[in-house]
Parts: structure tokens; C-alpha cells; sequence
């Protein structure tokens, strides 16, 4: 029951996200004091709480009793994958984003992933 609680939080934290970076580009001038800042920080949150609200609805893990697990353990893949995407977004600002660069962005996650996959799974612990 925890874990629909926890999943209920998440997907109320990604639409309040979004809707709080849809509300302020359209009403709020990039010239503003610290607007640029605060797209980033809603942007960051909106793509971290929806990947890991999605994950864990496409993959619906359960623990060994059969009850659901929680959506966030899914939330430090989802925000490596919120900082590359805003990486990304940083480097079209500059106009420097290339589909070259663009692949290399998402070989970087696939790296990164296969790392923080291969390095806790079947890790063998020494006996004393």
C-alpha cells in the first residue's frame, strides 16, 4: 500500500512539475531574475518523477510476499537520464548540439547504466 502512496506522490510530483514549467514559459520573460534557473530545476524534477513513475508502471516489480515495490528506486536512473536530457537542452542553447553529439549523449546513458547494472548485480562478497 506504501508503494501506491509512493506512486501517487511521484506522479503528482512529475504533473506538478510540468505544470509549473508550462506556466512559467508562457508567462514569465527569460529576462527575469533566476527564470532560467527555475525552468531547469522544474525541467530536472518533470523528467526525474516521470521516468520514474513510468518505469516502475511499464515494470510493476513485486517483492518475494507479492506486494508491489516502490517507484523509487527507480529515481536515480531517472535523473542521470534528467541530467544528460538537460545537458542536451543546455547545449542546444548554445546552438552546439549535433545529432553526433546527440549519440554520444545517449551512449554516455547506456555506459552509465550497464556500470551501476553490472557493478550491484551478482557482485561476489569475499568470505572472512
Amino acid at each position: 500500500m506504501a508503494s501506491l502512496l509512493v506512486a501517487g506522490l511521484t506522479l503528482a510530483a512529475a504533473v506538478l512539475a510540468w505544470g509549473g514549467l508550462g506556466w512559467l514559459l508562457t508567462t514569465i520573460p527569460p529576462s527575469r531574475p533566476l527564470s532560467v534557473l527555475a525552468v531547469y530545476v522544474l525541467g530536472f524534477v518533470g523528467v526525474t518523477a516521470t521516468g520514474a513513475f513510468l518505469l516502475w508502471l511499464a515494470r510493476r516489480p513485486r517483492t518475494d510476499e507479492g506486494e508491489l515495490k516502490s517507484p523509487a528506486g527507480y529515481v536515480p536512473h531517472s535523473m542521470l537520464l534528467a541530467i544528460l536530457v538537460l545537458f542536451a537542452l543546455w547545449l542546444q542553447t548554445l546552438r552546439t548540439l549535433t545529432p553526433i553529439v546527440a549519440l554520444l549523449l545517449l551512449g554516455l546513458y547506456a555506459v552509465l547504466e550497464l556500470a551501476v547494472l553490472f557493478g550491484t548485480r551478482g557482485s561476489v562478497e569475499l568470505r572472512r
